[in-house]
């Protein structure tokens, strides 16, 4: 088969598996380019441009096909609906013949059966094509305009309106399209030369590089290859981690014990046995196949202090009640934070999936605070920017009395003018109380971070 038709059907296979399946998109593109690792580097790149680049505009793609089509895009085959979307997007957005993208576009109908539809496939892109410059978008006072630009769900876009202004708002979702890098956290306590021999591992892996003062050893990267082939990774000396989560681990207060309630993939234990390697760290999260991948990455960093266990961070363990200095709850969220990185959380997002997951959240904090010493502390955090998710439900928690908002111990020198604290209360939003990152207005993807104290 043509190499270039090759690269198209993986693409377009991928994409119907993904709305088949509940599997995350990223974990899709994973898998895919590891079955597909024969291709050239460059081949893989495409094929992961394009199914990143579908999903991440889909709302957008469609409502163009729309414009050009007799026939609306819900009333298409999914199979050709999914062909146009590839086509349009590449004319739209990549740097390629449109002619290629268009023929490519029919021959991939006529491979996967559609012969009769192959004259449409080309008449409408050929349209976009011709059309491209003139294409008509809801303007700003449309109330359409941030979920078509920005293909983001009516359902997201109603719910942080009413949180968020229309200027952060955009700024938002604009860099939620334009997360194209990954951060990689160096080992703490590396040497000078040992942390130079890395980045210069990671460039000749062709990684574009960026270094910041504000996050020490932790590095954001674009262009990187598999990571999980370079040696600095399987010697346990990187491992990806973003700047949210960092920030987070910089945060928990040190303790003789520390619980990390929902811990999978173990990302966080590892970094806070590094942190205070004289501390011990209980691991723990809902199934066995979550234990292993905690246990896989706690092998390969060559962590020592940390023990894993199955829990369910909503059922009581009366054997950990008043038994920990130290409990993190990273708790399962909706995750509009990253929705840069796990671009279809935004076409899954309910509003009954919301509403259970406000109730899951508040069974784990209740829960879990049990397990807090007395003058011990509790550390909840998201990656969601839903403020009913964060500052709504750190208050309703509060509201009980028995905990209070803490110091935060680690604010990066950039952040400082970030919604930090609670300033209505009386609470200095420089040192204390819970942090609110938000993508396109920090260097970071969105996340928030409370401190509190147990009275």
């Amino acid at each position: 088969m043509n190499k270039d038709l090759e690269i198209r059907r993986i693409a377009l296979e991928t994409l119907l598996l993904s709305e088949k399946s509940n599997i995350p998109s990223h974990i899709l593109i994973r898998d895919v380019l590891d079955k597909y690792d024969y291709l050239e580097r460059s081949e893989k790149a495409l094929i992961s441009t394009m199914i990143k680049g579908v999903i991440e505009r889909k709302t957008e793609l469609d409502y163009v096909i729309d414009q050009f089509s007799s026939t609306k895009h819900t009333k298409m085959k999914n199979v050709i609906r999914i062909i146009l979307e590839i086509g349009t997007y590449q004319i739209l957005y990549m740097e390629s013949y449109d002619t290629l993208a268009v023929n490519m576009a029919v021959n991939l109908a006529k491979k996967k059966g559609f012969a009769s539809l192959a004259g449409f496939v080309n008449a409408v892109l050929r349209k976009i094509s011709k059309e491209k410059s003139n294409i008509k978008y809801p303007d700003k006072n449309d109330e359409n305009y941030l979920s078509v630009k920005y293909s983001v769900s009516p359902v997201i876009v109603d719910l942080l309106k009413e949180q968020y202004d229309f200027d952060t708002l955009e700024k938002v979702f604009a860099a939620s399209l334009n997360d194209d890098y990954v951060r990689i956290r160096i080992k703490e306590g590396l040497s000078e030369s040992g942390y130079k021999e890395i980045i210069k591992e990671l460039k000749e892996n062709g990684a574009d590089i960026t270094e910041s003062a504000d996050f020490p050893n932790l590095i954001k990267v674009k262009s990187l290859g598999n990571i999980t082939r370079m040696k600095s990774f399987t010697e346990g000396l990187i491992t990806v981690q973003d700047a949210g989560s960092y920030i987070l681990c910089k945060n928990v207060p040190k303790g003789e014990t520390i619980l990390d309630a929902c811990s999978a993939p173990g990302g966080k234990s590892i970094f806070l046995s590094e942190l205070y390697p004289d501390s011990k760290i209980t691991s723990c999260d809902i199934s066995e196949d979550k234990i292993s991948k905690i246990e896989e990455n706690i092998a390969r960093m060559k962590t020592g202090n940390i023990t894993t266990k199955i829990a369910d961070a909503t059922l009581f363990n009366p054997e950990w009640e008043e038994k920990f200095d130290t409990v993190l709850a990273d708790v399962p969220c909706s995750g509009l934070g990253v929705i840069g990185k796990k671009q279809d959380i935004k076409y899954r997002i309910t509003e009954e999936g919301l509403n259970d997951l406000y109730e899951l959240q508040k069974k784990i904090i209740s829960n879990v605070s049990k397990y807090v010493k007395k003058g011990g502390y509790l550390v909840y955090s998201t990656c969601t920017i839903n403020r009913k998710e964060n500052e709504d439900a750190i208050k309703e928690f509060m509201s009980t009395g028995k905990f209070a908002l803490a110091d935060l111990s680690f604010i990066p020198n950039s952040l400082h003018n970030s919604s930090i604290g609670t300033s209505e209360e009386g609470i200095n939003p420089e040192t204390k109380g819970y942090m609110t990152l938000l993508q396109g207005i920090n260097d970071t993807d969105g996340f928030f971070i409370a401190v509190m104290r147990r009275e």
